[in-house]
């Protein structure tokens, strides 16, 4: 590995601590963990140490995860594994392209999309999350490009991470919504990820932006948020009882306002289609809609699930009856888009 570090970002103290503490535990030293980075693919580009450990939140046995940019272009992105003297170290390659078309991704669009579909939420994850690990990490070495690309991308990340917790908070909300007639229980959980999802956002405002989600309650005790712990409390604690969950969803939904209340979402259109695995069958008078054979709707011929397969309304518009139904029973996907 000859990358060179000048141009380097300066690191936080705490950043750098963390690592450091990782190695004294493991008896290591930095030389022993980038010899765990492998070079078929070119010299490393830029090295930075990733993930629960150095975001502050690991334990004396997480792992420790390198997310690597190399020349040639990597098949996979899947973690390979390293064991120096014991610990678990996971390498992650990336390839300079495909590095360039996320970011470019990133920059370019905004969140919700003009147009989403099943796909879309799962890649936008994806890019977020290995983004963020660039741009929140440790950077080990790099040359003066790339040290100074991972600078500025540290400074973009907020602002993407905020959006995607902003439309997640709102399209949960509105599954919970949809489901409180039919499905209460289910209601109650929908509207707990729903506030779940406004406090990430909140915690990125106040500098806890590292993308996991398993640790929102760790990044509000480190924020000191006693009243976001105390909403991350009752998004985690749904009721049991279908009896209580329309005051359950009232509660929720009030903190929904005030946690959402600059996000303008006035503009944003709700997006249903077709689940993956899902057909339809003419049976009488009725449209059969079957999911992998596991579950079956009967609704009225003649509406709109005989004319199409994707459906779009206003965020806050009734949903044809059919429609409706169909989603109960999760035979349809939900999305937001933003048209303009």
């Amino acid at each position: 590995m000859q990358a060179s570090t000048a141009g380097q970002p300066p690191a936080t103290v705490t950043t750098v601590e963390r690592f450091d503490a990782f190695l004294s535990t493991n008896e290591l030293t930095k030389s022993q963990v980038l010899e765990q980075v492998d070079d078929s693919f070119g010299d490393p580009l830029l090295i930075i140490a990733a993930g629960s450990v150095i975001a502050g939140f690991g334990n004396a046995n997480s792992d420790l995860d390198l997310y690597v940019i190399v020349p040639d272009e990597v098949a996979s992105t899947l973690p390979l594994m390293a064991y120096p003297k014991g610990s678990r170290v996971d390498v992650v390659l990336h390839g300079v392209d495909q590095v360039a078309r996320r970011h470019e991704e990133l920059t370019t669009t905004h969140w919700p999309p003009p147009e989403v579909g099943p796909g879309d939420l799962g890649t936008r994850r994806q890019v977020l999350d290995s983004m963020s690990r660039f741009g929140l990490g440790l950077p080990l070495t790099g040359t003066h490009e790339w040290s100074a690309w991972q600078q500025r991308l540290a400074g973009e990340l907020a602002g993407w991470i905020r959006s995607w917790y902003a439309a997640e908070a709102v399209r949960k909300r509105i599954a919970a919504r949809e489901f409180a007639g039919r499905k209460p229980l289910v209601a109650a959980l929908r509207i707990g990820e729903a506030l779940a999802a406004a406090l990430e956002r909140r915690a990125v405002e106040r500098g806890e932006a590292y993308f996991k989600p398993k640790w929102l309650g760790e990044k509000l005790s480190r924020l000191g948020d006693r009243e976001g712990l105390a909403a991350f409390e009752l998004a985690m604690c749904p009721p049991c009882s279908p009896d209580e969950v329309p005051a359950y969803l009232a509660r929720v939904g009030e903190l929904l306002d005030h946690y959402l209340l600059d996000v303008d979402s006035s503009a944003w259109r709700v997006k249903l289609s077709c689940a993956r695995g899902t057909d339809r069958y003419a049976f009488g008078g009725d449209q059969l809609v079957s999911r992998w054979g596991l579950r079956t709707v009967s609704v009225p011929a003649g509406g709109p699930v005989d004319t199409g397969t994707a459906w779009t309304y206003a965020v806050d518009e009734d949903w044809h009856p059919d429609v409706a139904a169909l989603f109960a029973e999760d035979l349809l996907w939900l999305g937001v888009e933003c048209p303009s």
